[in-house]
């Protein structure tokens, strides 16, 4: 598939971030900009997100979008930043491909099956009745009752965006990504190992509680290096973006790319 990509940089490494399910390049924008001084980002909106194609959902049909754009878009491997989703997804390129990229960093995930908390926030926005809301103020105080953080909530709302007609509509294709959840599988397969660098980066307030599968990631990701960013909770690059930032400036400097 031919994902929408956006870019800033101009010389340096290559870095390539994959945003989490709802999320999509626009959330990455500041990380990007005080990445674009010494690094050249790229920040693809993932498939059936924000500006992207849609189409049918799964890991695999990530990886080999993922796979495509590195071909296309990066001048060599490239350090395969993913959050989430965007975790998953960079797991599954790094087992199957790992000449493609330079390292691996997974942000507060890992290869297990837990998604009551995303089905519970897609369920809130699929049943959010869009004709009875005018603007995005009116759509966060109609999900307030079930999603209760309001930087969640806004962070969410950054996939309504309105048509030429008026109408609000959801950016995202919340009926296949529904669908996703619900029958994807997120393990790894057994024996599958990933030898390059690998750097892990977990929420200290995260529900995910990343750290209690240090064995399981540990498992297929033999170099990995494991770092709780105490104060962060699931979406670490928004509530530690400076730490985030420095740590994955010095993570690429001190694994430069052997193409």
């Amino acid at each position: 598939m031919e994902l929408n990509v956006i870019k800033s940089g101009t010389s340096g490494p290559e870095i390539v971030i994959l945003h989490g399910l709802l999320g999509s390049s626009r959330n990455w924008q500041r990380i990007m900009r005080e990445l674009s001084s010494g690094f050249r980002v790229i920040v693809p909106d993932l498939r059936n997100h924000g500006d992207s194609p849609h189409g049918p959902h799964s890991i695999e049909a990530m990886r080999k979008d993922i796979l495509r754009l590195i071909e296309t878009e990066c001048d060599e491997p490239p350090h395969l930043v993913g959050h989430s989703m965007g975790g998953l997804a960079a797991m599954a390129v790094s087992i199957t491909d790992a000449a493609a990229i330079a390292s691996l960093v997974v942000v507060d995930i890992a290869p297990e099956r837990r998604t009551e908390g995303l089905q519970k926030i897609v369920d809130a926005l699929t049943a959010l009745d869009l004709e009875s809301v005018n603007s995005r103020t009116d759509a966060d105080s109609a999900l307030s009752g079930k999603i209760p953080d309001p930087g969640v909530r806004q962070f969410l709302l950054q996939n309504l965006k309105r048509e030429n007609t008026g109408e609000l509509v959801w950016r995202c294709n919340l009926p296949e990504l529904r669908r996703f959840l619900a029958e994807e599988i997120f393990e790894l397969p057994s024996g599958a190992v990933y030898e390059g660098p690998t750097l892990v980066i977990a929420g200290g307030r995260s529900e995910y509680r990343v750290w209690e599968q240090e064995e399981l990631l540990r498992a297929h990701f033999p170099a990995m290096v494991l770092e709780i960013f105490e104060d962060a909770a699931h979406w670490v690059h928004m509530d530690a973006p400076g730490r985030f930032v420095n740590r994955l400036k010095e993570w690429a400097d001190s694994h430069p790319s052997k193409a």
